[in-house]
């Protein structure tokens, strides 16, 4: 397989990882253990009950829906699903509060299907690989356009990895 990819549905380069540096950001979620099996699932439950969640406290996100993954183990991640916010009510307790990293970062934007994120995963291992680096065990994806918004062929989804 080709590690740069190509996006067979946009024809679109995987290898478009842009470093970037992030300023830190808050967000609130529900976090599990979870197998990659389970995961689709879970992002269906954990979405809507983090919504209900932030409208009952009268807090409106400030982006779209993320997913922390961290500590992948034996096909098992700790995965967040939430919402970036400027501050996390206190009184949100059935909610986790999490801040995502600042500092340096690389990321790539994935168009497509989910089911074809495989492939800009592949792009960003051969940018950690042609650099010797190794990838760190906390990423996020950032999901910009999908389910209800877009057709799937169009779907945005950016995959950030903070550097060490």
């Amino acid at each position: 397989m080709n590690t740069l990819g190509t996006n067979a549905v946009t024809e679109q380069p995987m290898d478009d990882v842009e470093r970037v540096t992030l300023e830190p950001r808050v967000i609130v979620g529900l976090r599990q253990r979870v197998t990659v099996a389970e995961l689709s699932g879970f992002f269906a439950r954990a979405i809507p009950a983090v919504a209900g969640e932030l409208a009952r406290a009268g807090t409106r996100p400030t982006g779209p829906p993320v997913t922390v993954y961290r500590n992948e183990e034996a096909g098992h991640f700790d995965v967040t699903v939430g919402f970036p916010v400027t501050d996390a009510p206190a009184f949100i307790t059935a909610l986790v509060r999490e801040v995502l990293p600042g500092g340096p970062a690389v990321r790539a934007l994935h168009v497509g299907s989910y089911e074809t994120l495989s492939q800009t995963y592949a792009g960003l291992s051969h940018w950690f690989n042609r650099r010797r680096l190794l990838p760190p065990d906390m990423m996020w994806e950032e999901y910009l356009a999908g389910p209800g918004s877009v057709d799937e062929s169009e779907y945005l989804t950016r995959v950030v990895y903070p550097l060490r």
